[in-house]
């Protein structure tokens, strides 16, 4: 028996589930902005201190640009695996627009991240503002007006280049 195989024993278990940051609970999801593990009941902005703290820094520039009205970014679980974020900002000109009256058009961008075994899903609230929704199929106004400053500057190297 000089061949035989002894099975290694590991001495420290290995522990495969995250825990929440703030009651030690098991953690579903991550938090978008802070990157730690949250359980549904702190997963919230309002629920865990490093993005409480910095919402309420941020809290008298987080007004709409058009009438001035208080927004509130949110997230919430509805389940273990299905956690939605709404930043209430334009997704064109990164401005902060309020749900009721100067969101033209919301849509949902689904991201799916897989944690071992288990698979997250991320439900990103996507709007834009009446500025930005006409020009929503190139990502906005400010992508339009880099698109229309490149072509720009590529029309004029032709030109430069052809004359003498």
């Amino acid at each position: 028996m000089k061949n035989a195989i002894v099975p290694r024993t590991y001495e420290q278990p290995i522990n495969i589930r995250r825990r929440c940051r703030e009651c030690k609970a098991e953690a579903f999801g991550s938090c978008p902005d802070c990157n730690r593990g949250f359980c549904l009941e702190h997963f919230p902005k309002q629920q865990h201190s490093p993005c409480a703290e910095k919402q309420m820094r941020l809290s008298h520039e987080q007004v709409c640009y058009v009438c001035g009205t208080q927004v509130y970014p949110d997230q919430w679980s509805v389940m273990q695996t299905l956690h939605y974020i709404d930043q209430t900002k334009c997704n064109g000109c990164g401005r902060y627009i309020c749900d009721d009256l100067h969101t033209q058009s919301k849509s949902e961008e689904v991201v799916i991240l897989h944690e071992g075994l288990r698979g997250h899903r991320y439900h990103h609230v996507i709007r834009y503002c009446h500025l930005c929704h006409p020009f929503r199929s190139i990502g906005g106004i400010k992508r339009a007006v880099q698109s229309v400053a490149i072509i720009g500057i590529v029309v004029a190297m032709i030109f430069f280049s052809f004359h003498p």
